[in-house]
């Protein structure tokens, strides 16, 4: 509110004085006023003007109660009402009763003066002031003497009676030039107000509830998270955060959310939008709408969601990708949602093509330190405000003796967890085409169980865990040299014997017997023992995918007779590196009926290992061809990128359609992470940092590998010298 300035309180002054002159000169016809009865009102009037407007324009202080006061009970004194005809009585009355009444202003404002300006605290001294600020109003003392003197003096014209009564009552107590002059003031101020906010644009629809589009000026006016002010076309007026602007044809438009209604309306056309940014005020706003501090706010729940899946409106320059985390605050609770997938959209802007992008976000629950994310069993309301939650600083989960962090969610502090019983109570596979990092996540989880008492055997065939995991001091659990091109032997004695091969399936049987003994004595061995938790399965002579197989089968059914015999004496967890070699897809291999009695016996025994304690990992990378009866077994799947249809179309049973699709997708080192072992009831994308190290480790291995691959020098020169055979 602004106040007249003190040339605006002179300028009503003049003119009050000369409406007063004018009406005094037709009322009398006399230019100068005098001392009698027709005077006084004049008098009185110019008093109240000069006290009003120049001495105490705001409020009444007690030294101007005094004066207006004195000057009332002088007035009223000295006025001769002695020749007065008509109601006398009653106007002797209202003098001394108004004079009467103006001493008592006057006491009040000398108490108030000598207690209130000594001691503010003072409850008389304050009872005091604000009598005499209500009561010592010139319009209230100066009105009886002017009412007084017009009755007594012009009794010979009714007429003129009447009309100076409602002059003073409409010129000096309405004030309508004072008022007339605070209009002019006003609109000048709200004009300077305009011109300070100036529109950016107009609306141009609103959607229900609190989305406004905005047909813009200049693009460079809407710049996100920005605050500005709309004047709705249902009369309100409403504080709006810009959240991205598109060029639709020949306008640009800008789309913005409304936070909070204007507890004071500014001067603004209905239907106009202006720029009333305060950073402070921003930052306030949304972190009332995030529960935050910090948010960004990316977008809006639009149509076609539901409680698995969030559908929301963002910009084509959001800023956001694919895995980024998103929240919404619902209810006093954030509910977090992660990018699976986006997609462009068009619709019809009053005709106008505007084109945008829709994200889809799979839901991952509320969080919690202790419980990891759970899910919401809601959805948001439609134009709900979502916001990044990369700016968010999530407290640290809750590892247990038995957890540990098996990932992070990208683009924010927070890691999952992984129960280390739950990956060997159930089984869990590990999925993903070479190079994305499967491989690692795998040695990471053999460390973790290795660290927490489990004793793990990992079947690996490439080499790579001996050198990987050297830092446990691995035993190696496998048949001697001797013994595995024994049984490549008798294996092709069976293959190439007479009819039956009676004699040779004897004497194969008699080699797996042998073979048996020595297993038993080695799983047993390395399963009770207190100093070694990690043995390591390797045929690097065995060529022959059969004996691979016979030999793999036979040390599984060891384990799994020691842990019948034992039950749940020992936590053990089976890895299977490469399993489309080890457990394959049989129906279609061309393998022969004991090849496949021996493949069924391997899953027969992942398939039981679970009610004694024996748990199973499976690694490949070729999903298509791992038997399908193993990993329809599995309760947890960590699955990196993969790009076969047929892998896709199994995962699509494990995970939704959505998730499915984001697959191919998934970054080196991302993986999607999914049952029982992760603390997340919802499938979830997680990433894991790169390590130099664990690439020259990885380089290192690769490297002694070709070395060793290497001919010998006679071999090279033999080669170089040889006939050139061509095939065709």
């Amino acid at each position: 509110m602004s106040f007249p300035s003190i040339k605006e309180r002179f300028l009503a002054l003049l003119l009050n004085t000369l409406v007063a002159y004018v009406v005094f000169f037709w009322a009398t016809g006399q230019t100068l006023p005098t001392g009698g009865l027709e005077s006084v009102w004049l008098i009185s009037a110019i008093s109240l003007w000069f006290l009003a407007l120049l001495s105490a324009p705001w409020f009444v202080p007690p030294r101007d109660a005094i004066i207006s006061a004195v000057g009332a009970i002088l007035v009223l004194t000295t006025m001769d009402l002695t020749n007065v005809q008509l109601f006398s009585a009653q106007l002797e009355h209202v003098r001394w009763g108004t004079v009467f009444f103006a001493c008592a202003v006057v006491f009040s404002a000398v108490t108030a003066l000598i207690l209130h300006d000594k001691d503010q605290r003072s409850p008389t001294g304050h009872f005091a002031f604000k009598l005499t600020s209500v009561f010592g109003r010139g319009e209230i003392l100066f009105s009886a003497p002017a009412i007084v003197s017009i009755i007594a003096h012009y009794q010979a014209s009714f007429e003129k009676m009447s009309w100076l009564i409602l002059y003073w009552i409409l010129i000096v107590v309405g004030k309508p030039i004072e008022r007339l002059l605070s209009a002019v003031r006003q609109l000048s101020s709200d004009a300077d107000e305009l011109q300070k906010q100036p529109t950016v644009g107009s609306i141009a629809r609103v959607d229900h509830p609190d989305i406004v589009r905005v047909k813009l000026n200049s693009v460079g006016a809407w710049k996100p998270n920005h605050l500005f002010t709309a004047s709705l076309p249902d009369g309100s007026q409403r504080y709006v955060i810009s959240l991205f602007s598109q060029t639709q044809g020949s306008d640009v438009v800008g789309t913005g959310l409304c936070v909070a209604t204007l507890a004071e309306p500014v001067p603004l056309p209905v239907g106009s939008v202006c720029a009333s940014h305060d950073e402070a005020k921003t930052v306030e706003f949304l972190e009332n709408l995030s529960g935050a501090k910090d948010g960004k706010l990316v977008g809006f729940v639009v149509e076609n969601s539901t409680i698995g899946t969030l559908h929301f409106e963002v910009s084509s320059r959001s800023g956001l990708h694919e895995g980024d985390v998103i929240f919404a605050h619902v209810e006093g609770q954030d509910i977090f949602y992660q990018i699976v997938g986006a997609e462009t959209y068009e619709e019809n802007f009053d005709q106008n093509p505007r084109g945008t992008h829709i994200v889809k976000a799979s839901q991952l629950g509320v969080y919690s330190p202790d419980d990891g994310f759970t899910k919401y069993t809601w959805l948001p309301s439609m134009n709900t405000p979502l916001f990044s939650a990369g700016s968010r600083q999530f407290d640290d989960p809750v590892v247990g003796d038995r957890e540990f962090p098996i990932g992070t969610v990208p683009s924010t502090n927070v890691q999952a967890v992984a129960r280390i019983d739950e990956l060997v109570e159930y089984h869990t596979a590990v999925l993903g085409v070479t190079g994305t990092g499967k491989t690692e996540l795998a040695l990471d989880v053999v460390r973790q169980a290795v660290a927490r008492g489990t004793k793990v055997f990992c079947v690996d065939f490439t080499g790579d865990y001996r050198a990987r995991l050297a830092e446990l001091d691995p035993a190696f659990p496998s048949p001697t040299p001797t013994q595995a091109a024994e049984l490549e032997e008798k294996l092709f004695a069976v293959e190439t014997g007479s009819y039956g091969a009676p004699a040779e399936k004897k004497a194969l049987q008699e080699g797996v017997d042998a073979l048996k003994a020595h297993a038993e004595a080695q799983v047993d061995e390395f399963l009770r023992s207190e100093e070694t938790y990690l043995g390591i399965f390797e045929l690097a002579e065995i060529a022959n995918t059969k004996a691979t197989l016979r030999l793999t089968e036979l040390y599984l059914s060891t384990i799994m007779r020691w842990a019948q015999r034992n039950r749940r004496e020992r936590q053990i967890l089976i890895v299977l590196e490469e399993a489309h070699t080890i457990v394959p897809e049989v129906f279609g291999a061309g393998f022969d009926a004991n090849t496949q009695f021996v493949v069924s016996r391997i899953g027969q025994i992942a398939l039981q290992g679970r009610k004694y304690g024996v748990g199973l990992m499976v690694i490949s990378q070729r999903t298509a061809l791992v038997s399908k009866t193993i990993l329809s077994q599995c309760n947890t799947f960590l699955t990196h990128s993969l790009i076969d249809q047929t892998s896709l179309n199994f995962l699509e049973s494990v995970y939704s359609a959505q998730h499915t699709r984001l697959i191919p997708n998934l970054g080196r080192f991302e993986f999607l992470a999914f049952g029982k072992a992760i603390k997340a009831e919802r499938p979830i994308v997680l990433k894991r940092e790169f390590d130099p190290a664990l690439q020259e480790a990885s380089l290192a291995i690769q490297s002694n590998s070709r070395q060793s691959e290497e001919p010998e020098p006679a071999a090279e020169e033999a080669l170089s010298v040889g006939p050139r055979i061509t095939q065709f």
